[in-house]
């Protein structure tokens, strides 16, 4: 097994990072939205 490089680390935590965040921002902006419209009305 090879020993892991930085840069192995580097494009691993990025693609973790994306992924969180392209799941997690719309999970957010539809708990803001619901949580206005409740407001609202």
């Amino acid at each position: 097994m090879e020993p892991i490089t930085p840069n192995y680390m580097l494009g691993l935590a990025a693609l973790i990072i994306s992924f969180v965040v392209l799941f997690y921002v719309p999970v957010a902006y539809f708990l803001i939205k619901v949580r206005k419209n409740k407001k609202v009305k």
